[in-house]
């Protein structure tokens, strides 16, 4: 194999794979990327690590002689990022089961393993269940998978949950004590609903798969596997199984006792009202009066804080507490300047976060502290 390659889309490439590929596997075909060159297709980056798999096609390039290498994927980044500092373009040359990377000042000799092991190429399966600009789904997955659960067990809600309609993608993502979903219309959906539950791996490394927002993304689903296309990008992974809690459930109907209010304002009053709680005692108080939200916290041996906030509220006074940290990580995701709208119904019952039609927020209250 030799190839004739532009540095940056290169090592683009390779970095974006080399998040695929595994840390540490008993496989070390698993820790490698393979380059693969065909003057008939052209350069193509991959990795898999048998759960996620990913294949990239370089828009730019020359090969001069086909084949394929497949050599350690952080070796390669270490090499990619020093040598390729300040050059347009790079010579690769495959032979012999090791990759030859070539400088007028640098010389490297990257041992590989057999090619033959690598996990097959896969592509795109047909129709896609939804097709949408890149910059929604990208907002879509932002905007949910902050909300899975970390904990062993309950493996559902370590993943999110894509439902496909002939109208619609809705994305949901729960640990138990939280819940965030976002919802798109489509053109084009299938028809007989759909629901999988994808990993969080292939899920952030799909706000990777291309620079331009505007993108189209295509979303397809076929042999436990989902699979994400954006331009020459091809990622897949493999389906977590298991089935999702009906959540519709626990989302709260729409209640007058709220208000509208700027994400950054809101936000900013919650960081303030929570530098004062401890690990132990991680909660601020909501206190919601006439056109004006109080926001307090209090902790033993550190102190308590207090912040108002005016917001258009005249409903009945209502007071209950919520883990700052719940809400920042919803607020943190929306734009800064968007109205948001805060919901309550009572001291026990969840509040509701709302962005727009397309984005639901619910996080469960705590204790207040008097």
């Amino acid at each position: 194999m030799r190839l004739n390659v532009p540095t940056a889309p290169l090592l683009e490439a390779v970095g974006l794979a080399s998040a695929v590929a595994a840390s540490k596997s008993p496989k070390r075909i698993l820790e490698c990327v393979a380059l693969r060159a065909s003057r008939a297709d052209g350069i193509r980056v991959e990795a898999s690590d048998l759960d996620v798999t990913i294949a990239m096609r370089l828009d730019a390039g020359e090969v001069v002689e086909d084949g394929v290498v497949a050599v350690p994927a952080t070796r390669l980044v270490s090499v990619l990022r020093e040598v390729g500092e300040g050059r347009k373009d790079l010579t690769l040359v495959g032979q012999g089961g090791r990759l030859e990377v070539d400088t007028p000042d640098c010389q490297f000799r990257i041992h590989g393993e057999d090619p033959q092991e690598l996990h097959p190429s896969e592509a795109f399966p047909g129709a896609a269940a939804a097709t949408l600009p890149f910059s929604v789904l990208r907002s879509m997955i932002d905007r949910t998978q902050f909300a899975t659960a970390r904990e062993p067990g309950r493996f559902a809600l370590h993943g999110v949950q894509f439902r496909f309609t002939s109208k619609e993608l809705e994305v949901v993502a729960t640990d138990g004590r939280r819940l965030a979903k976002a919802v798109h219309p489509v053109a084009s959906g299938p028809a007989t609903e759909l629901k999988v539950i994808v990993g969080t791996k292939p899920l952030a490394l799909v706000s990777r798969l291309a620079a331009d927002p505007t993108a189209q993304v295509e979303v397809a689903v076929h042999d436990r596997r989902i699979y994400f296309r954006v331009g020459r990008c091809l990622l897949s992974s493999r389906l977590i199984d298991g089935a999702f809690p009906p959540y519709e459930q626990v989302i709260p109907q729409s209640s007058a006792k709220g208000f509208v209010a700027k994400a950054e304002r809101l936000a900013t009053a919650l960081r303030r009202a929570s530098l004062l709680t401890t690990r132990e005692m991680r909660s601020v108080t909501l206190d919601f009066g006439p056109n004006l939200l109080v926001l307090s916290s209090r902790a033993p041996d550190v102190g308590e804080a207090k912040v108002s906030l005016e917001v258009p509220y005249t409903e009945a006074p209502e007071k209950l507490g919520f883990n700052p940290d719940y809400l920042l990580d919803a607020l943190k995701v929306m734009d800064p300047q968007a109205d948001v709208r805060f919901e309550v119904t009572s001291a026990r019952s969840p509040g509701k976060l709302t962005a727009g039609d397309g984005y639901v927020y619910v996080v469960s209250p705590v204790s207040v502290t008097e």
